[in-house]
């Protein structure tokens, strides 16, 4: 590890230079960095009241810490359509009076619904029982003592997400009809994911056992699958599996899948096929493992005989979040004209970015920019500290994500400022110092030796970089997790909690193995896979 003295000097030339003020952000585009500028200032108190009022064109994602920040200032105020507005004249009591168009739409309430008196809503139920079954079925189900079990009793399934919702989802058994109609509802999978993965709501999940692979697509079937494994429905499994695998549109995905194929039947022609996959992934890689087949799927970018300096600021966010807008909104010429204008060591970064589009992501490009900053770490954790800003940020420098994490290494601001405070005690610290690649590579060794002191596996460390290792040792802790088991420790890897610590490990673990290949240092992802079983 490079000393704490050296790491200190580094931060002196900042102190807390690159917080603009309003009126220059006012200037700039609207972008998550100025979003995240913006946020500084809420933060610093050094926005008014008044300056406040006419902010909200400046905010780029008007949502999460921003929005709150902002609606200190300036209290949301619900959008009404003015087609609908003098529908609010009508309440619980007086509803009967109103016409067909603003009592439907005042229904749609579940609250507004839950407050009639049983009467209203066995009229309103009795008007629109020809023209809208839905709405009266709906009425009625709110005039029984169980309104979901009414709405599973009469088929009444176009209702039954809502009402669900609106009860906390409650646990209930379907019949296979109910079950087959419900699944090709929209929104189910959105409803049905969370309770799949936190293995809840048993009589529901076994219900859905019953389904026809048939009626359900890509990830539905996908995780109706994983239910079925649950149960040790292997069958089931893989009906679902094949369905999944049939309807996936990313190589990746139907991978995943096609992994799980061969898991259930141990057909030889299932690996075969997922060896010989274009898409560079965990499972494609762990094929090519077992059939000793070598891993090429991916291009190593090196420009050593390209320094010319680009006259382009890899230190300013607000020019990178330009850029990226410019490379979103161009054409396969556009971008490979734009790539040749960075081919460049200095924005090797921004290259691989632009060529990664002009391939529309066929190939796999993997480069190791700023590694001087990393060449006094052991090649495992250069490897890793690799694997995580590939994931990251494709190690954009001034890389800002929608909850303002920062940089190469993607630090949310408080843990930048505690661990430069509290834990290396570097003097005149302020979090936009991770926008330089030597001191975010630095924190990221530096947290990586806790991660690991703590963690040991380097996808328990990945879950842990993502989620937080509160989140990590809580699911570790659980009895049904990494544990040995006939799937372990893919079925394990399937349930973790956070969809995105769940999808983001399994790339990590991608980028890894490939990095190791390419520091000379090549390691087996089955060894890694062993390791994960914490009860051997």
């Amino acid at each position: 590890m490079k000393k704490i003295v050296f790491a200190a000097f580094l931060f002196l030339s900042f102190s807390f230079s690159a917080v603009y003020d309003l009126n220059t952000l006012k200037q700039k585009n609207n972008s998550l960095a100025k979003d995240y500028y913006i946020h500084r200032l809420f933060e610093l108190n050094r926005i008014s009241k008044q300056e406040a009022q006419g902010l909200r064109k400046h905010i780029f994602r008007y949502a999460g810490k921003l929005k709150k920040e902002f609606e200190k200032f300036v209290p949301y105020k619900a959008y009404v359509n003015p087609k609908y507005r003098a529908c609010f004249n009508y309440t619980k009591n007086n509803i009967l009076d109103a016409n067909s168009t603003c009592q439907i739409y005042r229904l749609n309430s579940l609250i507004f619904i839950s407050n009639l008196d049983f009467n209203t809503k066995d009229k309103l139920a009795n008007k629109f029982k020809q023209n809208n079954p839905d709405l009266s079925a709906l009425l009625k189900a709110f005039n029984t003592n169980d309104p979901l079990r009414y709405i599973v009793n009469n088929n009444a399934y176009s209702n039954f997400i809502k009402v669900s919702n609106f009860f906390n989802k409650p646990d209930i058994a379907l019949s296979k009809d109910f079950a087959d109609s419900l699944v090709k509802q929209n929104g189910f999978f959105s409803y049905i994911q969370g309770i799949i993965i936190q293995k809840t709501h048993r009589d529901l999940r076994i219900s859905l056992l019953n389904v026809n692979p048939n009626l359900v697509s890509d990830d539905l079937a996908f995780h109706l699958a994983l239910n079925a494994l649950t149960f040790n429905e292997e069958q089931k499994a893989f009906a679902f599996f094949e369905k999944a695998y049939q309807t996936f549109r990313l190589q990746s995905h139907k991978d995943n899948a096609l992994f799980w194929l061969y898991k259930i039947s141990s057909k030889d022609e299932h690996l075969s096929k997922l060896a010989q996959s274009p898409s560079l992934n965990i499972y494609s890689i762990y094929a090519k493992e077992l059939k000793n087949i070598p891993l090429k799927e991916f291009e190593f970018l090196s420009l050593k005989d390209k320094d010319t300096k680009v006259n382009f600021n890899m230190q300013d966010p607000f020019a990178w979040q330009d850029l990226s807008v410019k490379i979103q909104n161009s054409n396969e010429k556009e971008l490979s004209e734009m790539a040749n204008k960075f081919k460049s060591n200095h924005t090797l970064p921004i290259y691989s970015y632009i060529m990664e589009r002009v391939h529309n992501f066929r190939k796999n490009y993997f480069i190791m920019p700023y590694f001087e900053h990393l060449q006094d770490y052991s090649k495992e954790r250069q490897a890793l500290i690799l694997a995580i800003a590939r994931q990251e940020s494709r190690f954009i420098p001034t890389a800002v994500s929608t909850s303002y994490a920062l940089g190469i290494m993607q630090f949310m601001p408080f843990v930048a400022n505690h661990i430069a405070k509290k834990e290396l005690k570097i003097t005149n610290f302020d979090q936009d110092d991770m926008f330089k690649p030597e001191v975010a590579y630095h924190f990221a060794n530096h947290h990586l030796d806790y991660l690991e002191r703590n963690l040991g596996s380097i996808v328990f460390i990945s879950y842990a970089y993502n989620g937080g290792i509160g989140f990590t040792n809580k699911m570790l802790n659980r009895d049904d997790m990494f544990k040995q088991g006939k799937f372990e420790p893919f079925l394990s890897m399937e349930f973790v909690p956070y969809r995105e610590s769940r999808i983001y490990a399994k790339r990590v673990l991608a980028n890894y193995v490939v990095y190791r290949l390419l520091l000379n240092d090549s390691i087996k992802i089955s060894s890694i896979f062993e390791s994960l079983i914490q009860n051997k």
